[in-house]
């Protein structure tokens, strides 16, 4: 009885959440032929990341998770898939860009293995960055991720300023999808759960229709860094 009353709680309006994400993945997918490589490649950094991003959120951000239940379920694996590929080709669907090849001689070349070095090593680098920001700064985990990952969209742009609209529209698009979906699932559906799912007491207390401020910028920095990545490690460029 008191697993089932966890699930209903905690896991069945994430799963949900996760379902309609992965519905709009599966759209996206299906109509960006030009774009399917990179969302799933970017779809599979999400996975790479989904541990660390839970051990995360765990610690001191959700009231449920991987401390409270011992595993990494299967809505966060969904979540985590579908929100990262959405962010990694809103923009070029959305918007109706392409990518076109960007040679830069000082920047390595363009072998598989050298943008999947430089993809490998900007997860690393944002890792690094928040573990590193946690024990200097008297902050909580999440806000580490989100440090992080600004430095690390920050260092993009100012390499690619090309890749700037596609940046602030992945995070903006992404921030607005997830809000929406959380409102009806989690706010509107099952309020109970809006109300104990987050750590009210380890956040700022500032609600945006029911959510924790955090949610939605930790959301927005995630599209922010993810949208302009594959097209950073790639030597590619938005073109209309």
């Amino acid at each position: 009885m008191k697993i089932e009353f966890y699930f209903y709680m905690f896991h069945l309006p994430l799963l949900l959440v996760s379902l309609v994400l992965f519905f709009i993945w599966s759209l996206f997918f299906f109509f960006g032929k030009s774009t399917r490589r990179e969302q799933i490649i970017m779809s599979l950094a999400g996975l790479i990341l989904t541990p660390a991003i839970l051990m995360v959120a765990a610690v001191d951000y959700r009231a449920g998770g991987i401390l409270a239940n011992g595993f990494i379920g299967i809505e966060d694996l969904i979540f985590a898939f579908s929100m990262t590929g959405v962010a990694a080709v809103a923009y070029e669907i959305l918007i109706g860009r392409r990518l076109v090849p960007f040679r830069r001689k000082h920047f390595g070349g363009r072998h598989p293995l050298n943008w999947l070095a430089t993809l490998i090593i900007i997860i690393g680098a944002w890792a690094l960055i928040s573990l590193t920001a946690l024990f200097l700064f008297p902050i909580n985990s999440s806000y580490a991720f989100m440090v992080g990952g600004l430095l690390i969209i920050t260092y993009i742009i100012a390499d690619r300023h090309d890749l700037l609209l596609d940046a602030i529209f992945s995070g903006l698009f992404l921030a607005l999808l997830v809000f929406g979906l959380e409102q009806v699932f989690f706010v509107q559906l099952f309020p109970e759960t809006a109300a104990s799912f987050w750590q009210s007491e380890r956040l700022s207390g500032f609600l945006l229709g029911g959510l924790p401020i955090e949610e939605l910028i930790w959301i927005a920095i995630v599209g922010l860094s993810v949208g302009p990545a594959y097209e950073f490690v790639k030597h590619y460029k938005v073109k209309s």
